[in-house]
């Protein structure tokens, strides 16, 4: 018989393999909601090592040179510039285009930001020391520029990737510690020359910072 009545409850008494077969059944639809959330975040397109495919790897020509209508790269753009992020200016970001569309840079130098637990205390901030940290990439004319829901078709997009390090210390916390993953860097190009986009890092592509920037073209 598969259940059974408690006449003086009147409930149903479940048997005891049917109560384990109802607790398996919700561990793995939990599961596969979990997975499916983590699946959806990192197939975000925007996630920059979501668009790794958009970077010419292995000696290869550009496949598309600029449009029309887009800046031209007749010269080395140089760029050099701060990027930001809680209000900080987090290092030195260098990197140029040059006119076959290949971009190169560096970010280096030294930052604080506020701690990750950060509450009521400002004072408590992290300090960071860039070591290392590099990156190549490429202009890519085909991706379109959106803005407040009307495309751009003037500005031209980059992206570029590579790979930091850095040194942290807390004095709060008593903590120091190296930190090691991927950076990428990307933005848009408008027809006077000058940028904007994102710094961005991670250590494991799941979780990430980013740090926003802006820059006009230097001699």
């Amino acid at each position: 018989m598969a259940f059974e009545i408690d006449f003086q409850t009147r409930r149903f008494t479940y048997p005891v393999w049917l109560r384990f077969f109802t607790l398996i059944a919700a561990i793995v639809a939990a599961l596969m909601l979990f997975s499916h959330s983590s699946l959806s975040i990192n197939t975000d397109p925007d996630l920059p090592w979501n668009e790794e495919f958009r970077v010419i790897t292995n000696g290869r020509t550009l496949p598309n040179k600029p449009f029309a209508h887009q800046p031209q790269l007749t010269d080395v753009l140089r760029y050099k510039t701060h990027p930001e992020r809680d209000g900080f200016q987090c290092g030195n970001l260098n990197f140029l285009i040059q006119p076959d569309g290949i971009v190169k840079g560096v970010w280096n130098g030294e930052y604080e930001q506020l701690a990750a637990s950060e509450s009521a205390d400002q004072s408590d901030k992290i300090h960071r020391v860039i070591m290392a940290a590099s990156f190549i990439g490429n202009i890519d004319p085909s991706k379109l520029c959106f803005e407040g829901g009307k495309r751009d078709p003037s500005k031209l997009y980059f992206i570029a990737s590579g790979t930091f390090t850095l040194y942290e210390t807390q004095a709060s916390a008593g903590r120091v510690r190296n930190l090691y993953g991927y950076v990428y860097v990307r933005g848009w190009i408008d027809p006077n020359d000058a940028g904007r986009g994102e710094l961005i890092i991670t250590e494991n592509k799941r979780s990430s910072e980013t740090f926003t920037w802006t820059a006009q073209p230097i001699n």
